[in-house]
């Protein structure tokens, strides 16, 4: 009984948090594991404790973004829960999970990503796995057109999705943020002949890149068939020690655009904040934290901006 109570705080909170407009996927995934928890420690536990939040906390030690994942919903259930008057809720101490330090990108060639895309072209209907020959090559590509976020296309709703007009509404992917996605025109006749596919398989579908449920691919089955179409087109690289995720085609989408913008000598600078909302970046440092990473990139920054160097007058000190 003292558990279905816990359960009944975190159901209760999860519909606040959704009634106020967020999807709040995440924080469900994290708050049942937690449930779980505490299930396992067959002890009486209403809200969060010190000890139940540090045994939870403990599965995750040996992955880094989990660990700063369940610390920030649990901390976030436990303020939810000492405003409503539960002053005995264990809150995490600020600073206790610090980010995890950032993946190296990897950057595609041309080649790999030809290769990469032959492969999933491959993928054979699996009657258990309905539309999945159809749905995952079309959402590799929406990932690599347009540097979505993950989880962008994974549940991106069939609604949400304008083709006629040419973009599709990004809703509150990060907190309330949304953004709306324009696509090109390639892109657009290739998901206008996808959407005719699925829609032959699942009539009346919600989402607009549907598992066999019609509900949005989870996220480690959408890396693993990443990871499968990899190694396919390139066996060689597994176990090479190099890290490749689905994620990349974001960074990679960034990259090859500065790239293009200096190939066609347009100023970069200018550049920028078209970029920072279409990836929807919240500060300009995190569209140019890519100049540092790529050295032709920024090599090429450098040179073009000395040529303005003598047009800025000198400043002495007085």
């Amino acid at each position: 009984m003292q558990n279905d109570s816990l359960q009944t705080l975190i159901d209760q909170f999860i519909s606040y948090k959704k009634q106020n407009g967020y999807a709040y996927q995440s924080g469900v995934y994290y708050l049942k594991k937690y449930a779980l928890s505490v299930l396992e420690m067959e002890t009486a536990v209403i809200v969060p404790t010190k000890e139940s939040a540090e045994i939870f906390l403990g599965k995750y030690e040996n992955a880094p973004g989990s660990l700063y994942n369940a610390a920030a919903f649990l901390r976030e259930f436990s303020r939810y829960l000492i405003a409503r008057g539960y002053s005995e809720a264990y809150l995490i101490p600020s600073g206790r999970i610090h980010l995890p330090t950032p993946v190296q990108p990897y950057f595609f060639t041309e080649e790999e990503i030809t290769a990469f895309f032959s492969e999933c072209d491959k993928v054979m209907d699996n009657p258990h796995y309905k539309g999945r020959h159809i749905v995952l090559p079309a959402m590799f590509r929406l990932l690599y057109c347009c540097g979505l976020r993950c989880k962008e296309a994974r549940i991106l709703a069939r609604e949400n999705v304008h083709l006629g007009e040419g973009y599709l509404d990004v809703l509150q992917s990060k907190g309330s943020k949304s953004r709306r996605v324009y696509i090109s025109g390639e892109l657009r006749d290739y998901l206008n002949t996808y959407d005719l596919r699925i829609g032959q398989l699942f009539p009346n579908r919600k989402t607009f890149f549907p598992n066999r449920y019609d509900a949005p691919y989870g996220a480690s089955m959408l890396e693993k068939n990443f990871l499968r179409f990899w190694y396919s087109a390139f066996p060689e690289k597994k176990n090479s020690g190099i890290s490749i995720r689905a994620y990349d085609f974001r960074h990679h989408f960034v990259y090859a655009n500065m790239n293009r913008w200096l190939r066609e000598g347009k100023d970069v600078n200018a550049m920028l904040p078209y970029l920072m909302r279409y990836m929807e970046h919240s500060d300009i440092k995190n569209t140019l934290y890519y100049f540092h990473l790529i050295p032709d990139i920024y090599g090429s920054v450098i040179a073009k901006s000395g040529h303005s160097e003598k047009l800025i007058p000198e400043v002495w000190d007085i």
